[in-house]
C-alpha cells in the first residue's frame, strides 16, 4: 500500500509528522496549518463564523460539496446554545443523523475528508474536528455496460463511483459472509480501492495474496482499475490477460459465489475479479440466463470462432504458398487463376488487410458516434477490400478470408481477451508464410506451451482441463443445468466447494393417489 500523504513541506506537501500530528485545541492553529498545507489551491475554502459566541471554522472543497447540504449543516447548527446543558460534540449528536458526521483526531484523516468532498468543522477549544458527508453525487447513473452487452439476464453496469458499485454487489449478495475491505492507493491520487470476497467460500491464501500484491504497489497515482491491473498479475510480460475485468455486477458476483475475489476501484466502471482462467474469457454472462442446451452450442460457436479468428488467415497463406495438393483441382485451378496478374505474394496481401482492418477498426473507436464507428468499420472493410481486388492488388478470396476473420473475431465476449487473440494472428501468419504449416504448428505449440505454464493467482491458467478436473467441465466445454452444477469451481482453492444440495435436480411430478387407482 502506498503512503496516503506526506506532511508539508517547501512546496506545499506534506510530511509523515504533519500527517499524524494530532489535532490542536486551538483553532487558529488548527487552521494555520490547513491554510499551509493547501497553499494556492484557492477552490478550498475557509470560512470562519460564530456559533452562540463560540469560534468555529468550515473548511470544504468548493467544487465536491452540495450546497443544499452545506444548508443543512448551517440550519442546524444554528439550534446550538451555550446556555443549553449539552456541550458542542452532544448538541451534533443529536441534530445530524447517524453516520452523516465524523469525529476526527488525525490532521491526514482531516485532509483526506477535504479532498473526498466532506465539509470540516473546526471548533475552538476542541481536540477534534468535525466531519460532515456533504460529497456531491454527481455522476453517470446506471445504465447496461457498453461492452458486454446481452439479450437476456440483468441490464446494469459498473459506474465510475465505487460506493454504486459496491451498492449494486450487495444488493444481489445479501449476505454478512461478504466482506469488503478498503485500501488507499496513489500518494497524489488517493484512490480508495476495495477488496470484496465470500469469507467461507474464497480461499483464505488467495485473500491474503491479493492484499500482500495490492500493498505492494508504490505509484504516485491510480485512475483506473488496470493500473491496478498491470501491477499485480502474473506474467506481467505475458500477452494474455490473467485477471478478468468486467462492467458487468452479475459476472463479479458470479465469480465471488465461485471463490474469486474482487477488486472494485473508484473512478473506474471496469471491475476485476482473481484468479482467471483461459476458459473464463470464452464464457458469457448470457450464458447461464440461457438454456443448457442453447449455451452449449453457443459456447462451442465462441470455440469455434477463437479457432477461425487465429488461424484461418495462416491456413489459406500455407494452403496457396506450400500446400496445393490439399486443394481439388478445380478450386487451384480458379486461385490461379484470379492470381495470375496480382503483383505481390499472398503474404503480403495477408498482411496488407490485417493491417488496413485494423487502421479502420481504429478509426472507428475514436470517431464520434454521430458518425456511426461502428458502421463505418464495417463499410470501410467491406469497400476497401472490393477496391482493392478491383484495382488488382489483393485476390477476391484474401478479401473474403480477412472479411471472416475480421467479423468473427467480434464472437469472443471479453474486449482485451479478443486482442491478444486477435493480434496473435499475425506473427502465426508471418510463421505459416515463411515455413509453411510446419510453421503453424510450432508457433500453436509455443502458444500452448506458454497458457499451460500460466498462473493466475497460483491457480493454474489452463485449469481444470489442465491439470484435469473431470468435475469442473460441467462450465467449461458445456454449460450443465443449474441442478448438475452442485459444485464449484474446482482448481480455484475454495474452502466451501459444495454450491447447493442435492435435491436440486428436475423431477416429473409424483401421480395423485386417485391417478395411481386409475391407472390400476
Amino acid at each position: 500500500m502506498s503512503k496516503s500523504f506526506t506532511g508539508k513541506k517547501k512546496n506545499g506537501e506534506m510530511t509523515s509528522e504533519t500527517s499524524s500530528a494530532p489535532i490542536s485545541s486551538s483553532l487558529e492553529k488548527n487552521v494555520s496549518i490547513l491554510k499551509e498545507i493547501f497553499e494556492s489551491c484557492d477552490d478550498i475554502i475557509f470560512q470562519p463564523t460564530q456559533i452562540d459566541n463560540k469560534s468555529v471554522c468550515f473548511v470544504y472543497l468548493s467544487e465536491m460539496v452540495n450546497n443544499q447540504v452545506l444548508y443543512e449543516i448551517d440550519r442546524g447548527l444554528s439550534h446550538y446554545s451555550t446556555d443549553a446543558n449539552r456541550g458542542f460534540t452532544s448538541h451534533i449528536r443529536q441534530q445530524f443523523p447517524l453516520g452523516t458526521v465524523n469525529e476526527l483526531s488525525e490532521l491526514q484523516s482531516v485532509v483526506r475528508k477535504i479532498l473526498s468532498g466532506h465539509t470540516i468543522l473546526i471548533v475552538d477549544e476542541l481536540d477534534h474536528i468535525f466531519s460532515f458527508h456533504s460529497t456531491n453525487s454527481t455522476g453517470r447513473e446506471v445504465t447496461e455496460p457498453t461492452t458486454e452487452s446481452t439479450v437476456k439476464g440483468p441490464k446494469e453496469g459498473f459506474v465510475e463511483d465505487i460506493h454504486t458499485n459496491l451498492r449494486l454487489i450487495r444488493r444481489k449478495l445479501q449476505t454478512p459472509s461478504l466482506k469488503v475491505e478498503h485500501l488507499t492507493l496513489g500518494q497524489q491520487t488517493n484512490t480508495q480501492v476495495s477488496i470484496v470476497y465470500i469469507k467461507g467460500v474464497a480461499d483464505d491464501g488467495i485473500v491474503n495474496e491479493v492484499h500482500q500484491r495490492l500493498s505492494r504497489i508504490d505509484i504516485d497515482g491510480v485512475l483506473d482499475s488496470h493500473y491496478i491491473e498491470s501491477m499485480i498479475k502474473d506474467s506481467p510480460k505475458s500477452p494474455f490477460p490473467t485477471i478478468y475485468s468486467t462492467e458487468r455486477p452479475d459476472r463479479v458476483c458470479g465469480g465471488l459465489l465461485d471463490g474469486k475475489v474482487g477488486i472494485i476501484t473508484d473512478g473506474s466502471p471496469f471491475a476485476l475479479t482473481a484468479p482467471s482462467m483461459f476458459v473464463e474469457f470464452l464464457h458469457s454472462g448470457e450464458d447461464y440466463y440461457d438454456s443448457s442446451l442453447a449455451s452449449t452450442i453457443i459456447r462451442w460457436v465462441r470455440f469455434v470462432g477463437l479457432f477461425v479468428t487465429l488461424i484461418l488467415p495462416s491456413f489459406y497463406v500455407g494452403v496457396t504458398m506450400f500446400h496445393q495438393d490439399l486443394l481439388q483441382t478445380p478450386l487451384l485451378i480458379q486461385i490461379a487463376a484470379n492470381r495470375e496478374a496480382l503483383p505481390y505474394p499472398v503474404l503480403i496481401e495477408g498482411l496488407f488487410m490485417l493491417l488496413t482492418f485494423e487502421f479502420i477498426r481504429e478509426a472507428g473507436l475514436r470517431m464520434p458516434k454521430v458518425f456511426g464507428g461502428g458502421v463505418v468499420t464495417i463499410l470501410g472493410l467491406v469497400l476497401i477490400g472490393q477496391s482493392a481486388v478491383q484495382a488488382g492488388i489483393i485476390g477476391p478470396l484474401m478479401a473474403i478470408v480477412i472479411s471472416v476473420t475480421a467479423l468473427t473475431s467480434f464472437i469472443l465476449p471479453n474486449y482485451e481477451f479478443h486482442q491478444v487473440i486477435r493480434f496473435c494472428g499475425i506473427p502465426l501468419l508471418l510463421l505459416t508464410g515463411f515455413f509453411g504449416f510446419m510453421g503453424t504448428i510450432v508457433g500453436l505449440m509455443f502458444g500452448l506451451t506458454h497458457l499451460v505454464s500460466l498462473r493466475s493467482f497460483g491457480v493454474p491458467y489452463f485449469s481444470p482441463v489442465s491439470p484435469a478436473r473431470k468435475e469442473g467441465w460441467k462450465d467449461v466445454f458445456i454449460r450443465a443445468p443449474w441442478w448438475a452444477m452442485d459444485t464449484r469451481t474446482p482448481g480455484i482453492g475454495v474452502e466451501n466447494i459444495d454450491r447447493a444440495g442435492k435435491g436440486n435436480r428436475a423431477r416429473p411430478p409424483k401421480a395423485s393417489k386417485e391417478d395411481q387407482d386409475e391407472k390400476k
